[in-house]
This record gives structure tokens, C-alpha cells and sequence, in this order.
């Protein structure tokens, strides 16, 4: 059980205190047994304004492992402002892994990137890129996508594979207003990350493209693979600032209406029957998709992101369920592709279940 616990939205500034978070430890404890696994996930807001209360937590959870036999692991996903050398040792020592949300080449991050003085921040996150790759070459970057960014999508992706990153995820911006024209020139910038992942995989390099992996990943495993990270509060749960529990992180912030998602607090823990109604509402099959041929493989399942682009669980975003149609049929060619190539890396990567394992014993005996 992971416990995302997070810092409140702006507007809301409730602060995440040090007995809320401890109370947030004991909760996740207290719901699975001695000797398990248990997941801190540090979001936001940015979690690093608050380095002091994550370094307490974690000297809390590690309290806690050596007198109850619990284990613990952390990530936390970070703009990298405050992200200095002193914490990249600190989050190298006790295994945090992070994200950085970084868009790509300079113009096309400081675009949207930028200090309350209006200054671009790609230089800051520059200066810490070598350092970070270093203590901690798993870091994922995170790239946000506005219809502005789309013709520079595949040479940042490019440019951030080049500069050390070995994961890239990709969000579009569902929020934004998106046009034909921007879908059109997404699948031409798709078809260009396309041709790079073939010739990278067949290079035999080691790299993930979060786009075009769960894809793939959703055809040969199932159309669970999309909906593994949470299952709306059945997997992971979402630690608000006041101790609330919700089902996910983007159920958190709902403004005036946030109790509607409210399934428990860490002192009383959850309510089954709230949780359940919740889950049961998720799994609702939307009418407009039930004929579609990739409703299976679709992100449409995802009630966090629908309630994120439409303000409900179950409506779906026209652009989410463009940029699926378009996605999709790209990725399965070149899937397609590389399995009858007989690939030795594409095999590994979608067909070992062992290979991230294998994969990371490898990097350690370079």
C-alpha cells in the first residue's frame, strides 16, 4: 500500500505538520502487516519546501523499521528549485527517488517555467541535472505537454534522453485548449519519437519512454497494466494536509466540494463503505466508449484523470480520447516492428518480467 501524502492546493494553505505526517506513517503501518512493504510518496504542491518535515518522516519510518519490522520506501516529485547537492545526497542515502518535472530543451521549459519574477528556470535545474543523474541515474523526468510545446515534442524528448535522463514520462496538458492542427503535428512528432525508439532499442540502450511502453505494455498484458498505480483507492490512497484520506491525488484539491471524496482520516482510518462506493462508481463503463475498439487499452478507465479534465469520474475528455486514437496505433506498429525483428532489448523489456531486476543488477557491475 503506498500512502501519497501531499501539501494542499494553492489557495488552500493548510500545512502539512510533523504530527499529521507521523500520524500518516502510523496509519500505513497500521494497515498492513509487520514485515510489508510500505510507500511514502512526497507531492504538491513542492514537497521540498518542506525538507525539514521529510527528513523527520524519514527518520521516523526508519525508527519504526528497526523496532516493528516494517520497510519502507520513498519518491517525491520535485520542480528541482530547491533541489540542491546537499539533499540530492541526502535523497541518495536513504533511496528517494525522484521525479523532476523538466520540459525539455530551454525555450520550450522556460516557456511555462518561470520564477514569480517571470524568469525561466531551465538554467537552475541545468546546474543540478549532473549531479542528480549521478546520485540517483534512475530519476524520471517529467515532461508537460501544451499544444504551444508540440513542435519541439521530439527534440526535447530527445534532448532529455541525451542529457542523461533514462525514464521520460509525458503529460499532456488536457487542460489546455487543443485543435486539430496540434493533433495532426503530435502524431508527426510521435512518428519522429517512433523511428528514435527503434533505433535506440536496437542499439541495445537502456531507456524507457512512458508514452509508448504503457502502449505497448497494455497489448501484451492486458489493459490492467493501465489502471495498476492506484485503483482508485484500493492500491494507493492520498494523505491530505489535515490528515484526510482520498482515493487519489487528484481527488484532494476539489475546492468547495472536497469532502464528496473523503473516505477516511489517519486517526480513525478508512470508512469501507464510503472507499467501496467510490471504486464501485469508477468501475462504471462510460456508454460513449463501450463500442470502441481500443476501450481496453484506453485511459478512459481513469477516473482520476477524468475527474482532473471534465470535473467527473466517468465523463471523458474529447482530447484524452483523441490523443489515445492517435497514440495507440503508433505505438502497436512499432511494437509490432521491433518483436519481429527479434530485438533482444524490446524482448526483455515487454516479455521478462524479471528484467528490470536483471537490469539494474547489470548497471551496478559496470
Amino acid at each position: 500500500m503506498n500512502c501519497d501524502y501531499c501539501y494542499s492546493p494553492p489557495g488552500e494553505r493548510t500545512d502539512m505538520t510533523v504530527e499529521t505526517a507521523q500520524r500518516t506513517v502510523d496509519f500505513g503501518m497500521r494497515i498492513n502487516e509487520p514485515g510489508s512493504n510500505v510507500g511514502l510518496v512526497f507531492f504538491g504542491g513542492e514537497p521540498l519546501l518542506k525538507k525539514d518535515i521529510i527528513k523527520s518522516t524519514i527518520s521516523y519510518c526508519k525508527k519504526q523499521e528497526k523496532e516493528r519490522g516494517y520497510r519502507f520506501h520513498y519518491k517525491m516529485t520535485t520542480n528541482g528549485l530547491l533541489l540542491d547537492k546537499d539533499f540530492i545526497r541526502y535523497a541518495s542515502a536513504e533511496s528517494i527517488d525522484i521525479a523532476l518535472s523538466i520540459d525539455g530543451v530551454q525555450e520550450v521549459h522556460d516557456a511555462h517555467r518561470k520564477t514569480k519574477k517571470g524568469a525561466g528556470t531551465f538554467k537552475v535545474l541545468d546546474r543540478i541535472i549532473d549531479p542528480l543523474l549521478k546520485a540517483l541515474p534512475y530519476t524520471t523526468a517529467m515532461m508537460t505537454l501544451a499544444p504551444d510545446m508540440i513542435p519541439h515534442f521530439a527534440r526535447s524528448a530527445e534532448y532529455l534522453f541525451e542529457r542523461g535522463f533514462r525514464y521520460v514520462n509525458v503529460a499532456p496538458d488536457y487542460s489546455a485548449q487543443w485543435t486539430e492542427g496540434d493533433f495532426e503535428e503530435i502524431i508527426r512528432q510521435y512518428e519522429i519519437l517512433a523511428d528514435l525508439y527503434e533505433k535506440w532499442t536496437l542499439e541495445e540502450r537502456k531507456f524507457y519512454f512512458a508514452p509508448f511502453e504503457i502502449k505497448i505494455a497494455s497489448h501484451i498484458q492486458g489493459a490492467e497494466i493501465l489502471c495498476d498505480r492506484c485503483h482508485l483507492g484500493m492500491k494507493q490512497l492520498s494523505i491530505a494536509p489535515d490528515g484526510g484520506i482520498y482515493p487519489c491525488i487528484q481527488f484532494v484539491g476539489d475546492g468547495k466540494n472536497k469532502t464528496r471524496y473523503l473516505i477516511g482520516d489517519v486517526i480513525n482510518g478508512i470508512d469501507e463503505d464510503r472507499r467501496m462506493r467510490l471504486y464501485i462508481k469508477s468501475k462504471k463503463e462510460n456508454t460513449v466508449c463501450a463500442g470502441c475498439a481500443l476501450a481496453k487499452r484506453c485511459n478512459h478507465k481513469c477516473s482520476c484523470l477524468n475527474l482532473q479534465t471534465t470535473g467527473s469520474m466517468s465523463d471523458v475528455s474529447p482530447y484524452v480520447c483523441r490523443m489515445e486514437q492517435l497514440l495507440t496505433p503508433i505505438s502497436d506498429r512499432l511494437g509490432e516492428k521491433l518483436y519481429k525483428a527479434g530485438a533482444p532489448m524490446f524482448i526483455q523489456k515487454h516479455y521478462n518480467p524479471d528484467y528490470p531486476i536483471i537490469s539494474v543488477l547489470e548497471d551496478m557491475m559496470v
